[in-house]
């Protein structure tokens, strides 16, 4: 019986000890922070014309076989995050003739961005110049044009309007889709 009212006793101490605890407190505080914003940057070229981008940038005329032309074209950052850009590709938007021969001759125009490797207008698919950061604003690209030697007396009076599309990318986007 002893051992059994020990045990009780130590029972009952717990008890009230757990209980005790229970009751126990610290003292706390909080705080709420408000006000914050989270803002998303923005992706824009500007041209060097008007803001819309590679609009008439280029009238070029009295060219002639072997002719070879250069132009400047300055591109700009004008958002808020860094980006990649590249010519997509260069289409026919209207010719004066229904071949369009300088667009689609054999020859047609070449455009070239170092002088070394010309492409057919035509053909240019994916060309990247690389990146523009906020801090550098903008670059400067040379692009070069030419009539080859071999074209004939089928290109004389001809003219064609061309589009240039380009896209441009966060610099991190390594597959260039959205």
């Amino acid at each position: 019986m002893k051992k059994r009212l020990i045990l009780i006793v130590t029972l009952i101490g717990l008890l009230a000890f757990g209980i005790g605890m229970g009751t126990y407190a610290w003292f706390t505080s909080s705080v709420v922070s408000t006000d914050n914003v989270f803002k998303t940057g923005t992706l824009k070229i500007k041209n060097p014309g008007n803001g819309v981008f590679a609009t008439g940038i280029l009238d070029v005329k009295n060219i002639y076989p072997g002719w070879v032309g250069e132009k400047s074209i300055t591109i700009e950052n004008a958002g808020t995050l860094d980006f990649k850009f590249k010519l997509v590709n260069i289409t026919l938007k209207s010719s004066s003739d229904n071949n369009g021969i300088l667009y689609n001759g054999n020859p047609s125009l070449e455009i070239s961005f170092d002088k070394q490797k010309w492409y057919r207008v035509s053909e240019i698919k994916d060309y990247e110049f690389g990146q523009i950061t906020t801090d550098q604003g903008k670059k400067t690209i040379n692009v070069y044009y030419k009539l080859p030697s071999d074209a004939g007396n089928s290109y004389q009076g001809k003219s064609a309007t061309l589009e240039f599309n380009f896209v441009a990318t966060q610099v991190e986007n390594t597959s260039w889709s959205e």
